[in-house]
Protein backbone atom coordinates (compact mmCIF):
# COMPACT_ATOMS: atom_id res chain seq x y z
CA UNK A 1 0.00 0.00 0.00
CA UNK A 2 1.30 3.28 -0.95
CA UNK A 3 -0.52 5.25 1.86
CA UNK A 4 -2.10 7.58 -1.40
CA UNK A 5 -5.86 7.32 -2.74
CA UNK A 6 -7.69 7.75 -5.55
CA UNK A 7 -11.29 9.57 -5.67
CA UNK A 8 -14.19 7.54 -6.68
CA UNK A 9 -16.95 9.29 -8.59
CA UNK A 10 -20.36 8.62 -6.53
CA UNK A 11 -22.82 6.58 -8.48
CA UNK A 12 -26.44 5.12 -8.63
CA UNK A 13 -26.36 1.06 -7.75
CA UNK A 14 -28.75 -0.64 -10.16
CA UNK A 15 -30.82 -2.69 -6.66
CA UNK A 16 -30.77 -6.33 -8.00
CA UNK A 17 -33.40 -7.33 -5.67
CA UNK A 18 -35.20 -7.38 -2.19
CA UNK A 19 -35.64 -10.23 0.06
CA UNK A 20 -36.81 -11.17 3.64
CA UNK A 21 -33.22 -13.03 3.68
CA UNK A 22 -29.71 -12.73 2.21
CA UNK A 23 -27.09 -14.69 2.65
CA UNK A 24 -23.23 -14.40 1.88
CA UNK A 25 -21.47 -17.26 1.30
CA UNK A 26 -22.43 -20.23 0.02
CA UNK A 27 -20.16 -23.00 2.15
CA UNK A 28 -21.78 -25.62 4.49
CA UNK A 29 -23.09 -22.64 7.12
CA UNK A 30 -24.97 -20.71 4.41
CA UNK A 31 -26.17 -23.52 2.32
CA UNK A 32 -28.04 -24.70 5.57
CA UNK A 33 -29.41 -20.51 6.21
CA UNK A 34 -30.43 -20.14 2.82
CA UNK A 35 -32.23 -23.77 2.93
CA UNK A 36 -33.90 -23.32 6.51
CA UNK A 37 -34.98 -19.72 5.37
CA UNK A 38 -36.42 -21.18 2.83
CA UNK A 39 -38.10 -24.01 3.89
CA UNK A 40 -39.86 -21.28 6.63
CA UNK A 41 -41.03 -19.77 3.45
CA UNK A 42 -38.88 -16.24 3.27
CA UNK A 43 -38.19 -14.97 0.28
CA UNK A 44 -34.38 -16.32 0.41
CA UNK A 45 -31.16 -15.24 -2.02
CA UNK A 46 -27.89 -17.15 -1.57
CA UNK A 47 -24.54 -15.23 -2.51
CA UNK A 48 -21.67 -17.00 -3.67
CA UNK A 49 -18.59 -15.55 -5.51
CA UNK A 50 -17.57 -18.60 -7.11
CA UNK A 51 -19.84 -20.18 -9.83
CA UNK A 52 -20.58 -23.12 -7.35
CA UNK A 53 -21.56 -24.06 -3.77
CA UNK A 54 -19.82 -25.96 -1.17
CA UNK A 55 -17.01 -23.17 -0.01
CA UNK A 56 -13.57 -24.88 1.51
CA UNK A 57 -15.02 -27.79 0.59
CA UNK A 58 -15.34 -27.98 -3.23
CA UNK A 59 -13.15 -24.71 -3.92
CA UNK A 60 -9.90 -25.92 -2.01
CA UNK A 61 -10.46 -29.16 -2.14
CA UNK A 62 -10.90 -30.33 1.45
CA UNK A 63 -12.89 -33.16 0.36
CA UNK A 64 -14.16 -34.31 3.80
CA UNK A 65 -16.84 -33.47 6.25
CA UNK A 66 -15.53 -33.13 9.61
CA UNK A 67 -17.56 -32.45 12.74
CA UNK A 68 -20.79 -34.21 11.72
CA UNK A 69 -19.94 -36.97 14.60
CA UNK A 70 -18.75 -36.93 18.11
CA UNK A 71 -17.53 -39.25 20.80
CA UNK A 72 -20.58 -39.98 23.14
CA UNK A 73 -19.50 -41.67 26.26
CA UNK A 74 -16.89 -43.48 23.92
CA UNK A 75 -19.12 -44.18 20.93
CA UNK A 76 -18.53 -42.60 17.92
CA UNK A 77 -22.29 -41.22 16.89
CA UNK A 78 -23.26 -39.01 14.15
CA UNK A 79 -24.60 -35.23 15.87
CA UNK A 80 -25.73 -33.61 13.24
CA UNK A 81 -28.82 -34.10 11.39
CA UNK A 82 -31.16 -32.12 9.37
CA UNK A 83 -30.17 -30.17 6.36
CA UNK A 84 -26.79 -31.97 6.19
CA UNK A 85 -28.18 -35.10 6.17
CA UNK A 86 -30.62 -33.71 3.23
CA UNK A 87 -26.96 -33.03 1.67
CA UNK A 88 -25.29 -36.02 2.44
CA UNK A 89 -28.26 -38.61 1.22
CA UNK A 90 -28.13 -36.39 -2.23
CA UNK A 91 -23.95 -36.73 -2.90
CA UNK A 92 -24.72 -40.53 -1.55
CA UNK A 93 -27.01 -41.37 -4.65
CA UNK A 94 -24.89 -40.01 -7.15
CA UNK A 95 -22.41 -42.08 -5.32
CA UNK A 96 -19.96 -39.80 -4.45
CA UNK A 97 -20.07 -40.41 -0.46
CA UNK A 98 -17.84 -42.69 1.24
CA UNK A 99 -18.19 -44.30 4.55
CA UNK A 100 -17.09 -42.41 7.47
CA UNK A 101 -13.50 -43.11 8.48
CA UNK A 102 -11.44 -42.45 11.71
CA UNK A 103 -9.28 -39.89 11.83
CA UNK A 104 -6.08 -40.34 14.04
CA UNK A 105 -7.97 -42.81 16.10
CA UNK A 106 -9.94 -39.50 17.37
CA UNK A 107 -13.23 -38.22 15.47
CA UNK A 108 -15.10 -39.59 12.59
CA UNK A 109 -14.81 -37.90 9.18
CA UNK A 110 -16.51 -38.81 5.99
CA UNK A 111 -15.33 -38.35 2.26
CA UNK A 112 -16.98 -37.01 -0.65
CA UNK A 113 -16.52 -36.54 -4.47
CA UNK A 114 -16.46 -32.51 -5.02
CA UNK A 115 -18.37 -32.47 -8.25
CA UNK A 116 -21.15 -34.79 -6.10
CA UNK A 117 -21.39 -32.18 -3.70
CA UNK A 118 -21.67 -29.44 -6.29
CA UNK A 119 -24.48 -31.30 -7.80
CA UNK A 120 -26.61 -31.99 -4.17
CA UNK A 121 -25.77 -28.71 -3.27
CA UNK A 122 -27.15 -26.99 -6.46
CA UNK A 123 -30.26 -29.63 -5.87
CA UNK A 124 -31.03 -29.15 -2.22
CA UNK A 125 -31.21 -25.06 -2.85
CA UNK A 126 -33.19 -25.40 -5.82
CA UNK A 127 -35.48 -28.04 -3.99
CA UNK A 128 -35.63 -25.57 -1.23
CA UNK A 129 -36.56 -22.19 -3.42
CA UNK A 130 -33.94 -20.42 -2.58
CA UNK A 131 -32.68 -18.24 -5.17
CA UNK A 132 -28.53 -18.38 -6.08
CA UNK A 133 -26.74 -15.46 -7.41
CA UNK A 134 -23.51 -16.78 -8.44
CA UNK A 135 -20.38 -14.77 -9.48
CA UNK A 136 -20.87 -12.23 -6.92
CA UNK A 137 -18.21 -10.70 -4.64
CA UNK A 138 -19.28 -8.64 -1.60
CA UNK A 139 -17.16 -5.35 -1.46
CA UNK A 140 -19.38 -3.28 0.46
CA UNK A 141 -22.47 -2.05 2.57
CA UNK A 142 -24.73 0.85 3.09
CA UNK A 143 -26.42 1.52 6.69
CA UNK A 144 -29.69 2.97 7.76
CA UNK A 145 -28.03 3.47 10.95
CA UNK A 146 -25.14 2.30 13.21
CA UNK A 147 -26.74 -0.52 14.12
CA UNK A 148 -28.72 -1.70 11.00
CA UNK A 149 -27.63 -2.88 7.17
CA UNK A 150 -29.37 -1.12 4.62
CA UNK A 151 -28.19 -3.44 1.21
CA UNK A 152 -25.16 -5.07 0.83
CA UNK A 153 -23.29 -3.63 -2.47
CA UNK A 154 -21.68 -6.34 -4.84
CA UNK A 155 -19.65 -7.05 -7.51
CA UNK A 156 -20.77 -9.18 -10.31
CA UNK A 157 -20.30 -10.77 -13.81
CA UNK A 158 -22.93 -7.80 -14.90
CA UNK A 159 -21.19 -4.43 -12.98
CA UNK A 160 -22.11 -3.52 -9.17
CA UNK A 161 -25.37 -4.13 -7.63
CA UNK A 162 -26.73 -3.80 -4.61
CA UNK A 163 -29.00 -6.22 -2.48
CA UNK A 164 -31.65 -5.02 0.19
CA UNK A 165 -33.01 -8.01 2.60
CA UNK A 166 -34.59 -7.48 5.97
CA UNK A 167 -32.10 -9.92 7.48
CA UNK A 168 -28.55 -10.71 6.40
CA UNK A 169 -26.99 -13.54 7.30
CA UNK A 170 -23.03 -13.52 7.14
CA UNK A 171 -21.80 -17.13 5.99
CA UNK A 172 -18.61 -15.54 3.93
CA UNK A 173 -15.70 -17.64 6.12
CA UNK A 174 -14.09 -14.49 7.10
CA UNK A 175 -16.90 -12.64 8.22
CA UNK A 176 -16.72 -10.04 5.36
CA UNK A 177 -20.51 -8.76 6.11
CA UNK A 178 -19.99 -7.95 9.41
CA UNK A 179 -16.53 -6.28 9.08
CA UNK A 180 -18.09 -3.80 6.04
CA UNK A 181 -21.35 -3.03 8.81
CA UNK A 182 -18.77 -1.81 11.47
CA UNK A 183 -18.50 -4.70 13.71
CA UNK A 184 -15.11 -4.82 15.75
CA UNK A 185 -13.04 -7.65 15.41
CA UNK A 186 -9.73 -8.93 15.98
CA UNK A 187 -6.79 -10.17 13.79
CA UNK A 188 -5.20 -13.08 14.68
CA UNK A 189 -3.59 -13.96 18.02
CA UNK A 190 -2.77 -10.48 19.19
CA UNK A 191 0.68 -11.04 18.59
CA UNK A 192 1.08 -10.48 14.70
CA UNK A 193 0.65 -14.41 14.31
CA UNK A 194 -2.05 -15.58 11.71
CA UNK A 195 -3.33 -19.30 10.86
CA UNK A 196 -0.84 -20.76 8.17
CA UNK A 197 -2.66 -21.81 5.20
CA UNK A 198 -2.52 -25.50 4.27
CA UNK A 199 -1.90 -27.54 1.16
CA UNK A 200 -4.80 -29.85 -0.15
CA UNK A 201 -4.39 -32.61 -2.62
CA UNK A 202 -5.62 -35.75 -4.17
CA UNK A 203 -3.68 -39.05 -4.84
CA UNK A 204 -4.82 -40.90 -7.51
CA UNK A 205 -3.79 -44.71 -8.18
CA UNK A 206 -2.92 -45.78 -5.14
CA UNK A 207 -3.23 -49.31 -3.96
CA UNK A 208 -5.56 -49.45 -0.75
CA UNK A 209 -4.89 -53.12 -0.15
CA UNK A 210 -0.79 -52.15 -0.28
CA UNK A 211 -1.39 -48.80 1.43
CA UNK A 212 -3.91 -50.09 4.15
CA UNK A 213 -2.98 -48.11 6.74
CA UNK A 214 -0.14 -46.05 6.16
CA UNK A 215 -1.59 -42.63 6.66
CA UNK A 216 -1.62 -43.24 9.60
CA UNK A 217 1.93 -43.49 10.87
CA UNK A 218 2.29 -40.03 9.37
CA UNK A 219 2.13 -38.28 13.28
CA UNK A 220 4.49 -40.43 14.32
CA UNK A 221 6.69 -39.45 11.74
CA UNK A 222 6.48 -36.07 12.16
CA UNK A 223 7.05 -36.56 16.05
CA UNK A 224 10.40 -38.06 15.22
CA UNK A 225 11.38 -35.29 12.50
CA UNK A 226 10.15 -32.74 15.13
CA UNK A 227 12.89 -34.63 17.99
CA UNK A 228 15.45 -33.56 15.26
CA UNK A 229 14.74 -30.53 14.98
CA UNK A 230 12.45 -29.93 11.98
CA UNK A 231 9.90 -26.60 12.50
CA UNK A 232 6.37 -28.07 10.41
CA UNK A 233 5.05 -24.60 9.61
CA UNK A 234 1.33 -25.02 10.87
CA UNK A 235 3.02 -25.61 14.48
CA UNK A 236 4.75 -22.64 13.86
CA UNK A 237 3.16 -19.31 14.97
CA UNK A 238 1.70 -21.53 17.59
CA UNK A 239 5.25 -22.93 18.89
CA UNK A 240 7.03 -19.29 18.53
CA UNK A 241 4.01 -17.58 20.49
CA UNK A 242 4.32 -19.81 23.52
CA UNK A 243 8.00 -20.32 23.42
CA UNK A 244 9.85 -17.83 21.46
CA UNK A 245 13.32 -18.88 23.35
CA UNK A 246 12.86 -22.39 21.61
CA UNK A 247 12.84 -20.92 18.45
CA UNK A 248 15.93 -18.85 19.03
CA UNK A 249 17.27 -21.77 20.05
CA UNK A 250 16.34 -23.63 17.32
CA UNK A 251 17.48 -20.89 14.50
CA UNK A 252 20.91 -20.91 16.61
CA UNK A 253 21.32 -24.65 16.10
CA UNK A 254 20.70 -24.20 12.47
CA UNK A 255 23.23 -21.60 12.18
CA UNK A 256 25.86 -23.51 13.96
CA UNK A 257 25.06 -26.46 11.06
CA UNK A 258 25.27 -24.21 8.18
CA UNK A 259 28.29 -22.64 9.99
CA UNK A 260 30.53 -26.67 10.85
CA UNK A 261 29.38 -27.60 7.28
CA UNK A 262 30.90 -24.26 5.63
CA UNK A 263 34.29 -25.46 7.70
CA UNK A 264 34.54 -29.04 6.40
CA UNK A 265 34.12 -27.32 2.66
CA UNK A 266 36.96 -24.87 3.63
CA UNK A 267 34.53 -21.74 3.73
CA UNK A 268 34.59 -19.13 5.33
Amino acid sequence: MTGRTVAEPARQVPLYGEYEVAVLGGGPAGIAAAVAAARAGRRTLLIERYGFLGGMGTAAGVTNFCGLHANVFGEMRRVVQGVASNLLSRIDRLGGLNAPHLVLGKILAQAYDTAAYKIAADDLLAASGANILFHALAVGVTMHDAQTIDALILETRSGRVAVRAKIFIDCSGDGDLAAFAGVPYELGDGAGNMLYPSTMFRVNGVNPERAKEAWATIPQRMQEAEARGVRFPRKGDRAAAKAPDRMARQHHATEERRRQRHRRHGCA
